[in-house]
């Protein structure tokens, strides 16, 4: 699925405005330093997608506004905007809607391939974009970090092999990205333990999953920074209590 991917978001570009990057001015707001706790508690981010790869399409069960007040009353740490328009049905609008309603940092989740995504994601006030290691080349990897940097924008790779990550270590990355989702979208920590090991402690770690429970997130405990979830708060009949609970069980 990922060339497809990959080939897919490449036309979507093409057929797209060239940004202005001379109007992109660096970011204010530190995604690392928000998510990163040394694996001494667990983060929670919460990302704002229609539809996600993992778990379809998403019905979300309140506005967006009310969505955002949810998250932001539930003292996450930071959000995630998805603005893939292939299989996330998102857009650099909505990142800049979210960016400009709250108050903490705001990661743009897509299937980044150019350098001109970046200066996009600045330009709608994200402070940080997700790179994924198996779209992209080593040098490809690296040129994409120091664009981001020069932005003040942190730049976390998802990796899924130790030979991903073996590669991201070397280029400088501060954060890796784990994605915990298994079959049919539900969630599988067990395939990560060897992973999460792996992982330098210098680095941040990021786990994506459906995190619906505090005692789900008790495994990642002083082995990860973060969670980031998606579905699972969107759908809730109560988004404010679900994310709550998450941040407390980061937080004991």
């Amino acid at each position: 699925m990922l060339p497809d991917w990959i080939a897919r978001r490449r036309l979507e570009l093409s057929r797209s405005p060239a940004a202005d990057a001379r109007k992109a001015t660096p970011s204010l707001r530190d995604f690392h330093r928000a998510v990163t706790s040394r694996r001494a508690a667990l983060a929670v981010i919460a990302e704002v997608a229609r539809a996600t790869p993992e778990e379809g399409d998403i019905g979300w069960s309140q506005e967006l506004d009310a969505l955002l007040d949810a998250a932001e009353s539930a003292l996450v740490a930071a959000f995630a905007a998805a603005a893939d328009p292939v299989l996330c049905r998102g857009s650099y609008a909505d990142c800049a809607q979210v960016a400009n309603q709250v108050g903490g940092p705001v990661i743009v989740r897509d299937m980044v391939v150019s350098r001109e995504q970046l200066y996009r994601a600045r330009l709608a006030n994200a402070d940080a974009v997700l790179l994924t290691a198996a779209a992209l080349r080593p040098h490809e990897l690296r040129a994409l970090a120091e664009v981001a940097a020069n932005l003040k924008m942190a730049a976390p790779v998802e990796v899924a092999s130790s030979e991903e990550l073996a590669v991201v270590a070397g280029s400088g990355v501060r954060s890796v990205v784990l994605s915990a989702y298994g079959p049919k979208g539900a969630l599988a920590l067990e395939p990560l333990s060897a992973l999460l090991d792996a992982v330098p402690e210098s680095m941040a770690v990021l786990v994506r999953g459906p995190f619906t429970k505090p005692e789900e997130v008790a495994p990642l405990r002083g082995r990860a920074d973060a969670i980031w979830v998606a579905g699972t708060w969107l759908r809730a009949p109560d988004p404010a209590q679900l994310l709550a609970d998450l941040v407390a069980a980061g937080e004991e």
